[in-house]
């Protein structure tokens, strides 16, 4: 089954609360509250002056098994976990199946600037900030000393 998690850039994930809930109640049942089993990468965002940084955890997997596209003002990772077959588990915490990760982007984010590495199982997405929006310096000239 297809595990979809969808959050806004640039606003407090706290304001995701449904969200926030199925993360606790995964972490204390096993599953999430809305009964959706399969691969789950947790994220980080954060922003610099000039970027928004996005890292997920995708352990194991390589680029191949990976697809980030743009589309409607949306960042959209893609991607399936899968499991070994014929295998019984004495015990497992791995998830495995097909996720997606979907965040929304907020109107300053450059669509086209996006840079996409993978290293030691981390995601790592650049997305600069449209030029026109980023801040800039305004010179404050002094009147008394025009010519």
């Amino acid at each position: 089954m297809l595990s979809t998690r969808t959050h806004k850039l640039g606003f407090p994930f706290s304001a995701n609360l449904r969200s926030e809930l199925d993360d606790a109640f995964s972490q204390m049942f096993g599953k999430s509250l809305a009964g959706c089993e399969g691969a789950y990468s947790p994220l980080s965002v954060w922003e610099e002056e000039s970027k928004y940084h996005v890292a997920l955890d995708v352990p194991g997997m390589k680029k191949e098994e990976l697809s980030l596209d743009i589309q409607d003002g949306h960042l959209i990772l893609t991607g399936e976990r899968n499991t070994v077959e014929n295998r019984e588990y004495l015990h497992n915490e791995r998830r495995f199946g097909k996720f997606k990760r979907v965040i929304q982007l907020p109107d300053w984010v450059d669509p086209t600037s996006v840079n996409a590495t993978i290293d030691a199982g981390v995601l790592t997405i650049v997305l600069d900030k449209k030029p026109d929006l980023q801040p800039k310096s305004i010179e404050i000239k002094d009147s008394s000393q025009s010519e």
